[in-house]
C-alpha cells in the first residue's frame, strides 16, 4: 500500500489538530513479496487455530436482496440465500471445516473451534438458523461446539416526516440495530466465559453476506499477524473506489491532554486502527481523495476499505465491556453509534393497506468501531510508518479484493448492469479468483471469463468450483491439479478434498462428488456419509480435540476426519461431452442451477476411489463407486472405455497425500502409494471384476455414449445377475466375496 504523508491525510484539518485520520499501513499480501508473507503468517494462523474461535453476525434483515421462501412465499433473511447450491451459513461453515482439515494433515489432530452465532429475530432469523444448524446435524461438530445469541431490535423512523414506521395497529416496525451490539451480548449471554473456558483466547469474525472472505490464505494469515502480535483487534482490508458506500480503515491519532513529569501540562497521542462508516466522512471532514501513482488512481481512494473481516483478541474486546458496565459508558457498550438515514424501506401502510417505500432511518451502532478504545500511548507524535513499527495493539493486513469481499447484500435490478454487492456480482468474483487458482495449476488452456455484459447475457465463460476442503490454501491446491486444460464454456466441480488430477483437459462438464469429504460421522457405533443432513439429530458436545487415531467413540453425528474418504485420480484424461446447456433461460449461475446436456459424473460413496489414466471418456457418463472399492477406467481396444471393479484392501485407501512444511515456509504435499504404483498406477495386484461383467451393467436400453456404471446396475433386475455367476466360474474367493457384495449389498438397491 502507500504511504501517504501524515499532514496530506488529514483531509484540509488545521494545524496540530485534536484528531487526525491517516492512512494507515498494512502487512501487504498483494505486494510483490505478498507471497512469503502470507505463506508465513498462515503457517502462524495454523499454529494459533487451537486458540481461535469464530463469530458469525447473521442477524440482519436482508430486505435489498428480495429473498422469498418459494413454498410459502415468507421473506426470508440473508443467511438463508442458496448461493452455489447452499445457503450461505452453510458456505462459512465448509471454510471453517476446510482450515480445520488442513491443520488436522499437518499435525494429525482434530479441532472443533467453537461457534458464536448472532441471530435475530427479524423474518424470523433465529428460529430458521437454529433449525438450520440442527437439520445439518450441527455440521457433525456437536450441539456444544455454537452459541446462539439475539440481536436487539430498534425501531424505524421516516426520515421526510420524523414519523415511527408502523407494521401493524400500535405496532412500531422493528429492524436489528446494527452489529455493534454483539460485545454486550456475549457479555450477558455468558459467550466471553464459554469461549475463555475452551481455551479460546481470539476470533475471527465474518459477516454472513460475504463468501469471499474463506479464499486462498485470508483468515489464515489475519489470525496469524494477530497472534504473532498478541493484538487486541485487525482489519481485513482491500482496495476500495472512491465514493464507494463502505467505511474505510484508518490510522486514527487523538491528542490527549496530560500532566508532564515537572506538573505542567503537555499532550500525549494515542494511535489506533479503526474503521469510519461512509455516512460519518462530511462530519469529521475526511475527504475521500484518490491514491496517487498506484494502477486506477484516478478511481482507487487512498483510504483501504473496511470489510468487517476482523480478528478480535477476546480478553481485550471483554474487558472494554466489563469496563463500560462498570463506568456507565454506552459509547463503549453500543460503539459506531449513528442514525442511518440513508435506506429504504418498503413495507405495507397498516392504516391504508397500501404498499410504500420511503427513506427511513434507525439507530445502528458497529462491531468494528469497539477498536476506537483499543489505543496505545505516546510521547511524541508519530507517521503512520513509525506507528507501524511501533506494534500497536490493533494492525491491518492488506490483500486483493476479490480474495477478501465481495458481498450478496441486494438483488441486482432487472436489467441493470451493476452487479456490485449482489450474488451475481459476488459470483462473478468467485470465478475470477477460480481462473486464477487454475492459472497456478498451470492449466494450459483457460477461457475468458468475459466482460460484466457478456456474463449477464450469455453466463460466465466457464464454471469451476471446488470444496474448500481441497485446499483451502492454494499452493496446496495446485498441488493436486497440475497442468491440464479448461475449454471455453466447460465446467469442473470437485467435491472432494482427496484428489490427484494430471493432464486433465475439459472439454465439456466434469463433475466429481463425494459422499464422505474429510471423514465420517460416528453415531453409535455406526460411521455415515460427512454429507447429508441428520433432522434432529442433537449431537453431544465436544470433549475437546481429537488426536488422530483415536478410537471412534458414540458421540452422535459428530464427524470424525479420517482417510475413510472419497479419493479421485486422473492422469493424462481427456473429458469430452456437450456440457452445460448455456441457452437455457432457466440457468441461474449464482445459485449453481444449471441446465446440462451431457456431463462426465463421478459418485463417490463412502471410503471408494476413481481412477482414470490415458484416456478419452467422451458422451454422457455417470460412474457411482460403492463404499470400500476402486474402479479403474481405461482405454478399450476397441476405442471405447473398460472399467475394473476393485476392493480395497482392508477397506484402506490405495494412495494418500502426506503434508508437510518445507524449509521455506511452504507447505508441501508428497505422494504415497500403498500399492507401489504411480500416479493412477493400476494396482493390479487385487482381483476385479472382470470385464465381461463390468460390461454388462449399463442400464437396459441406454446407448454406449450414455452408461451408468456401479457396483450393479441400479435399474436392472436380479434376474440379469445371473450372466455373471457363469463368469465367476472358478473364481477366487476374494472375487467371490466381491459378487457377494453386489447380490446381498446392492441387491437392495435394485429391488
Amino acid at each position: 500500500m502507500q504511504e501517504a504523508a501524515p499532514r496530506a491525510a488529514a483531509c484540509g484539518a488545521p494545524e496540530d489538530p485534536p484528531k487526525r485520520f491517516l492512512v494507515p499501513k498494512a502487512v501487504d499480501l498483494a505486494a510483490e513479496d505478498g507471497r512469503e508473507v502470507a505463506r508465513a503468517a498462515t503457517l502462524r494462523g495454523l499454529a494459533a487455530m487451537p486458540r481461535l474461535a469464530e463469530i458469525y453476525p447473521v442477524g440482519g434483515a436482508g430486505d435489498r436482496l428480495g429473498l422469498v421462501d418459494e413454498a410459502t412465499g415468507e421473506c426470508l433473511p440473508a443467511a438463508m440465500l442458496p448461493y452455489c447450491g447452499r445457503t450461505m451459513l452453510e458456505g462459512l461453515m465448509r471454510d471453517l471445516q476446510a482450515r480445520e482439515y488442513l491443520y488436522y494433515r499437518l499435525t494429525g489432530t482434530q479441532l472443533t473451534t467453537p461457534v458464536a452465532i448472532m441471530t435475530s429475530d427479524a423474518k424470523g432469523n433465529h428460529g430458521r438458523i437454529a433449525g438450520l444448524i440442527q437439520r445439518c446435524g450441527w455440521f457433525g461438530r456437536g450441539s456444544g461446539a455454537f452459541r446462539l445469541f439475539r440481536q436487539p431490535m430498534v425501531p424505524v423512523m421516516s426520515v421526510e416526516r420524523g414519523e415511527w414506521l408502523l407494521s401493524g395497529e400500535m405496532a412500531p416496525m422493528m429492524k436489528p440495530g446494527g452489529h455493534g451490539a454483539i460485545w454486550k451480548l456475549m457479555r450477558d449471554e455468558g459467550v466471553f466465559t464459554w469461549l475463555e473456558g475452551q481455551g479460546r483466547e481470539a476470533a475471527l469474525v465474518r459477516q454472513i453476506s460475504n463468501p469471499m472472505a474463506g479464499m486462498d490464505t485470508t483468515l489464515l494469515a489475519l489470525a496469524g499477524e494477530g497472534d504473532a502480535r498478541a493484538a487486541s483487534f485487525g482489519f481485513m482490508s482491500c482496495d476500495r473506489h472512491v465514493g464507494a458506500a463502505e467505511g474505510v480503515n484508518v490510522l486514527q491519532e487523538v491528542r490527549v491532554p496530560v500532566v508532564a513529569p515537572d506538573g505542567s501540562p503537555s499532550h500525549a497521542y494515542e494511535y489506533n486502527l479503526t474503521n469510519v462508516e461512509y455516512t460519518e466522512f462530511d462530519r469529521l471532514g475526511i475527504t475521500d481523495a484518490a491514491a496517487e501513482g498506484a494502477p486506477g488512481a484516478a478511481r482507487l481512494s487512498v483510504f483501504p476499505a473496511n470489510t468487517n473481516v476482523l480478528y478480535v483478541g477476546l480478553p481485550a474486546a471483554s474487558g472494554i465491556v466489563d469496563d463500560a458496565v462498570r463506568s456507565g459508558s454506552s459509547e463503549r457498550l453500543m460503539p459506531g453509534l449513528i442514525f442511518n438515514l440513508k435506506k429504504k424501506v418498503a413495507y405495507t401502510d397498516p392504516r391504508s393497506g397500501a404498499q410504500r417505500s420511503v427513506q427511513a432511518g434507525r439507530m445502528e451502532c458497529t462491531m468494528q468501531n469497539i477498536a476506537d478504545f483499543m489505543v496505545d500511548r505516546f510521547e511524541a507524535r508519530m507517521s503512520p510508518a513509525e506507528a507501524s513499527a511501533a506494534q500497536l495493539s490493533t494492525f491491518l493486513v492488506y490483500n486483493h479484493r476479490r480474495k477478501v469481499t465481495s458481498s450478496a447484500k441486494k438483488r441486482r435490478e432487472p436489467g441493470s448492469l451493476k452487479i456490485s454487492q449482489t450474488p451475481d456480482g459476488s459470483f462473478y468474483d468467485l470465478q475470477r479468483n477460480a481462473w486464477h487458482l487454475l492459472q497456478q495449476c498451470g492449466v494450459q488452456v483457460l477461457p475468458e471469463l468475459g466482460s460484466v455484459e457478456q456474463y449477464l447475457e450469455k453466463g460466465p465463460g466457464f464454471l469451476a468450483l471446488f470444496h474448500p476442503a481441497l485446499g483451502p490454501v492454494w499452493e496446496v491446491i495446485a498441488q493436486k491439479l497440475v497442468g491440464g486444460a479448461l475449454h471455453q464454456g466447460s465446467e469442473l466441480v470437485l467435491e472432494v478434498a482427496e484428489a490427484a488430477l494430471r493432464n486433465v483437459d475439459v472439454r465439456g462438464s466434469l463433475l466429481v462428488r463425494a459422499e464422505r469429504i474429510v471423514g465420517q460421522h460416528i453415531s453409535c457405533g455406526r460411521a455415515g456419509a460427512d454429507a447429508g443432513p441428520r433432522v434432529g439429530a442433537e449431537a453431544a458436545a465436544p470433549e475437546g480435540d481429537t488426536p488422530a487415531g483415536a478410537e471412534h467413540t458414540c458421540a452422535d453425528g459428530r464427524l470424525e476426519f479420517c482417510e475413510h474418504v472419497g479419493r479421485v485420480q486422473l492422469r493424462n484424461v481427456k473429458v469430452r461431452n456437450a456440457g452445460v446447456d448455456w441457452r437455457n433461460a432457466s440457468n441461474v449461475y449464482w445459485k449453481h442451477e444449471v441446465s446440462r446436456r451431457e456431463a462426465l459424473r463421478v459418485e463417490l460413496l463412502g471410503a471408494s476411489e476413481f481412477e482414470a489414466a490415458d484416456v478419452t471418456i467422451s458422451g454422457d457418463h455417470t460412474f457411482v463407486v460403492p463404499d470400500g472399492y476402486r474402479m479403474v477406467v481405461s482405454q478399450a481396444a476397441g476405442g471405447g472405455i473398460a472399467t475394473e471393479l476393485l476392493p480395497l484392501r482392508g477397506g484402506r485407501p490405495t494412495w494418500e497425500w502426506r503434508y508437510s512444511v518445507g524449509d521455506g515456509g511452504a507447505i508441501e504435499l508428497e505422494y504415497v502409494r500403498s500399492d507401489g504404483g504411480d500416479v493412477c498406477g493400476s494396482g493390479a495386484s487385487t482381483p476385479a471384476v472382470p470385464a465381461t461383467a463390468a460390461a454388462r451393467v449399463r442400464p437396459a436400453g441406454a446407448s454406449a455414449g450414455a452408461s451408468t456404471l456401479t457396483a450393479s446396475a441400479i435399474s436392472m433386475s436380479m434376474m440379469d445377475l445371473s450372466p455373471l455367476l457363469m463368469d465367476m466360474a472358478g473364481a477366487t474367493e476374494e472375487t467371490e466375496r466381491v459378487l457377494d457384495y453386489i447380490i446381498q449389498d446392492v441387491g437392495s438397491w435394485i429391488v
